[in-house]
């Protein structure tokens, strides 16, 4: 076995993506990784490879603990699964506003840029989307067997609404779009699905 490096490669990895984040694939180069990492380019490419390499582990780190973030808002018992709901639609408007530095999601950073060529991460983002929407259909079903949502809608079709707004709050709170006007989004959005019980 090979002596183990001297450095903790979580914490690289986790480093790395918020610079990734910070200023997109193409914004970021091996020297300014080096920097915010503490590393020398020979560490970082005998550890982890080239950029794309680099790139295709931290946004599956950022994938990883981004689905389990979700999972926690979206699990539960069919009894509060509405209430859950809710908080997913209050959490993506706030979620940008409670990051200082407005990294954003790494997700939809690689859907808006466009990293070509590099097939790993777009199984990885690929399969982040269709995980979290897993999650928000489980919860849209919940929802209904409660009786608060119409058990006659399409909870796949319904889940991916919830997540194109969750992703177009991200963009415009961006664009500078101040938190009460995206809680206000968020509240229309969810008096918007096909309650039983209107408010």
């Amino acid at each position: 076995m090979g002596r183990p490096p001297g450095f903790d490669k979580n914490k690289v990895i986790q480093l790395v993506a918020r610079q990734f984040r910070r200023n997109g694939y193409a914004g970021t180069s091996m020297d300014e990784i080096a920097k915010v990492s503490g590393l020398g380019r020979g560490s970082l490419y005998a550890a982890f490879g080239d950029k794309g390499k680099l790139y295709s582990q931290s946004l599956a780190d950022y994938c990883e603990r981004n689905e389990a973030e979700w999972a926690a808002v979206l699990d539960g018992p069919d009894a509060t699964a509405l209430e859950r709901l809710h908080a997913y639609l209050m959490r993506s408007a706030r979620v940008v506003h409670e990051d200082p530095e407005q990294l954003g999601c790494m997700v939809t950073g690689f859907a808006v840029e466009g990293v070509h060529g590099n097939a790993a991460a777009d199984a990885r983002v690929r399969q982040a989307i269709s995980t979290i929407s897993r999650s928000l259909s489980d919860c849209v079903m919940a929802a209904q067997r409660n009786g608060d949502l119409d058990p006659t809608a399409d909870a796949s079709e319904i889940s991916q609404l919830l997540m194109a707004v969750n992703r177009g709050m991200e963009v415009m709170a961006r664009a500078g779009l101040k938190l009460s006007a995206l809680e206000r989004v968020a509240a229309h959005a969810f008096t918007a699905l096909p309650l039983t019980q209107p408010s």
